[in-house]
């Protein structure tokens, strides 16, 4: 949600409707979508009142969502320079820092909006993912519910806390974060895929292959997500389904060492170890250092009768097994 600071003065120029509602509809248009006619009334805007802090800022945020990260950043600063409590101003500075990698500006941005603003639900939210960049799980997480608790419909913070909930081994908490989201955005992808996650975690296999399949019935094109289904599939034993997951993972991206190992080790599975050989070798020549792979490869050789390659492969990738009495099966 875009937050305005005080209006200034509305003024007529011939030919130009006042500034107030050549913003507001500048901003009907950004919100559809409308990207271009956005632009254009904001630069008119500019050209009248170059030191107009809407346009400035919201300027800014269209070239962000371009990819112009310097540009964003200049006009979004000016915007400031012009109105320095512009807290919504401060908060998307953080989010083009944060997208460019510079992770304490993008701190200091967004902890500056609160300063101005304790309330500002986005921004204490968004500063709980430059905590988690910053490897500060527990203080990301204290952020993330803070956020929460001012505006618990928070969709983005929800998934966010979801995810580090999972990375900390609390599958079943995340899950629940997960479902909060999706109550709120039932067609979002990455949610859905992000609950498949969790549900795997927490071994509900079949609550995630559903929840990838709606992923993917809402996003055909999600490569991941076909990939992660047929991890799935394969793992509950329905390798024919499986297999045709990660075909088509692979044919959406054509160049993934994991879509070739992922489909070379099901084809093993069933028993196709010419099809096998040949993905396991895509997958090790898109990834030669890749040991697991290279062991595969050596395994399916074996198993073909190849022994000198399989294993000189085996080695290779599992290195030479040791025996010993004491401390077991180890790879040297």
């Amino acid at each position: 949600m875009i937050e305005l600071p005080p209006q200034p003065e509305s003024a007529d120029y011939p030919g130009f409707p006042g500034i107030e509602q050549a913003l507001k509809a500048a901003m009907a248009h950004q919100s559809r979508g409308e990207y271009a006619e956005a632009e254009r009334l904001y630069r008119e805007v500019l050209a009248v009142e170059p030191s107009q802090p809407i346009a400035l800022h919201l300027l800014g945020v269209l070239a962000h969502m371009a990819g112009q990260g310097e540009l964003a950043l200049e006009l979004i600063r000016a915007a400031i320079q012009h109105a320095p409590d512009y807290v919504a101003a401060h908060n998307n500075l953080g989010n083009v820092l944060r997208d460019m990698g510079d992770l304490e500006a993008a701190g200091a941005a967004y902890q500056r909006a609160i300063a101005l603003k304790a309330d500002y639900a986005e921004a204490i939210g968004n500063l709980g993912l430059v905590q988690m960049g910053l490897k500060e799980a527990a203080v990301a997480e204290a952020s993330y519910r803070q956020a929460l608790e001012l505006k618990p419909d928070l969709i983005d913070t929800l998934n966010n806390l979801g995810s580090l909930l999972c990375q900390s081994d609390r599958a079943q908490e995340a899950v629940s974060c997960f479902e909060r989201a999706l109550a709120l955005r039932p067609r979002s992808p990455g949610v859905l895929c992000n609950l498949a996650a969790a549900f795997k975690q927490t071994g509900q296999l079949e609550a995630a292959i559903s929840a990838l399949r709606r992923a993917i019935a809402l996003q055909p094109d999600l490569a991941a997500a076909h990939h992660s289904l047929g991890l799935l599939l394969q793992r509950a034993g329905s390798l024919k389904e499986a297999e045709q997951s990660y075909r088509a993972a692979l044919a959406l991206e054509t160049a993934n060492p994991a879509y070739f190992s992922g489909l070379a080790s099901v084809l093993e599975l069933q028993g196709r170890l010419t099809e096998a050989l040949k993905h396991y070798r895509e997958a090790l020549k898109l990834n030669p250092e890749n040991r697991e792979v290279a062991g595969s490869i050596g395994s399916v050789l074996l198993a073909r009768g190849e022994a000198e390659e399989g294993l000189m492969k085996e080695q290779q990738g599992f290195g030479v097994v040791i025996f010993d009495s004491e401390l077991g099966v180890r790879f040297g």
